[in-house]
């Protein structure tokens, strides 16, 4: 088992802060695990602690909203402080009313830890009474470090680890099997196939799973790709793969945001400094999830499943990322902003001569102070004195060096 520090960090800086703290992010990501452990990290405090875990289909079924409030409520301890877990909680209709009663209530106090698998988890009606009430805690795939360092051949290259991880990712449910490529795969489509059931097509209620499966298919086969909700209805239907409207296709994939499956990233426009909201590019939750949905060949589309990884740490680094492009239309990967720093960055498995220039136009055409990054994996170049630095990928996802 991996003790996953940074996020217990987060955790324990929030005990008994005044928020609800929302563990969320793809199914079988290892959230429970995280919360469990935060859970026995406690058990020393003079407090009191109920626990409920919405994974067994038993506990879900003995319980709606209010027979759960009253439950904790007969469990508190009136002279103690009460930290309350519910795992999995979306699985309870109307569950934020029981959330709220508990946040709010008069005589008994509750420090309050949940898990979801969707980010939508807070009904409309309620959304305004938890504004600046939750702290919500995205947890990410299992990364390429915790892997390499725990569950990964020492006598293997850091590259023949580095390509077993970019095609399986970083789900906690195969962890203990990942050195069996072809059972990590089944267990990853178990995964995906219940996201689709059971978080879209029940929640939402979708009459036709065909639909989102072909748009979600769709989606990943196009990573990293410039994409427009009018070229992806379009493609749909002249290849007649579905016949779907805009609203709907908007619908769909904010769906598979919600539960995690899929990233957007939004164009920021480097000239007028603004946000573009009618084109995006859409990325992997997890590089798993990625490879059973299009191919297990480590070459098929091997560029944009770097740019994908690079794209999750970023998030898990807690920048705000974007794409772009420069003023004659060359593009930029990542546009990432934190506070007042912005940076540019470029991503590439090789890094030469011959493609040097290509790699870097679009950043040496924005004129500006701040900083232009590559990130590869390969390169003979140490520098050019262009203003370009040039990182390993491998040594920053290893956290050897920072951007």
């Amino acid at each position: 088992m991996i003790i996953r520090d940074k996020y217990l960090r987060i955790l324990n800086n929030n005990v008994d802060t005044h928020f609800i703290k929302v563990l969320t992010g793809i199914r079988r990501v290892g959230k429970s695990t995280l919360m469990w452990q935060f859970f026995d990290s406690l058990k020393n405090r003079d407090a009191n602690f109920i626990e409920f875990d919405f994974n067994d289909i038993r506990i879900v079924k003995e319980y709606d909203w209010e027979k759960l409030t009253n439950e904790i409520e007969k469990r508190a301890d009136l002279n103690k402080i009460n930290y309350v877990f519910l795992d999995e909680i979306q699985e309870i209709k109307d569950f934020e009313k029981c959330v709220i009663t508990l946040f709010e209530h008069k005589t008994l106090k509750f420090d309050i830890y949940i898990t979801g698998s969707n980010s939508h988890m807070f009904s409309s009606e309620l959304i305004t009474l938890f504004t600046g009430r939750v702290k919500e805690i995205i947890t990410f795939p299992f990364s390429f470090k915790e892997i390499n360092q725990n569950f990964l051949p020492k006598e293997n290259s850091l590259n023949e680890n580095f390509k077993r991880y970019i095609m399986l990712g970083g789900l906690g449910i195969i962890l203990n099997t990942y050195n069996n490529k072809d059972e990590c795969y089944d267990i990853i489509e178990t995964v995906y196939n219940s996201i689709l059931k059971k978080d879209l097509i029940n929640r939402h209620k979708i009459k036709h799973l065909n639909n989102i499966e072909k748009i979600s298919k769709f989606i990943f086969n196009h990573i990293g790709k410039n994409l427009s909700i009018n070229n992806i209805e379009n493609f749909l239907i002249s290849n007649k793969e579905i016949k779907i409207n805009n609203k709907t296709l908007l619908n769909y994939l904010k769906y598979l945001e919600e539960v995690y499956l899929i990233t957007k990233v939004n164009f920021y426009d480097t000239v007028g400094k603004k946000i573009l909201l009618t084109k995006a590019k859409y990325y992997a939750a997890d590089l798993g999830i990625l490879s059973v949905n299009t191919k297990t060949d480590i070459s098929y589309n091997y560029g944009y499943r770097l740019e994908n990884l690079v794209l999750l740490k970023l998030l898990e680094e807690k920048w705000k990322v974007y794409t772009g492009h420069d003023r004659y239309n060359n593009e930029i990967d990542f546009i990432i902003i934190k506070f007042d720093i912005q940076k540019y960055i470029q991503v590439c498995d090789e890094l030469n001569d011959e493609n040097y220039k290509r790699e870097t136009r679009s950043m040496l055409n924005i004129k500006n102070g701040f900083e232009k990054i590559i990130l590869c994996n390969h390169t003979s170049i140490v520098s050019k004195n262009d203003g370009i630095k040039i990182i390993n990928i491998l040594q920053w996802l290893n956290d050897e060096v920072t951007l």
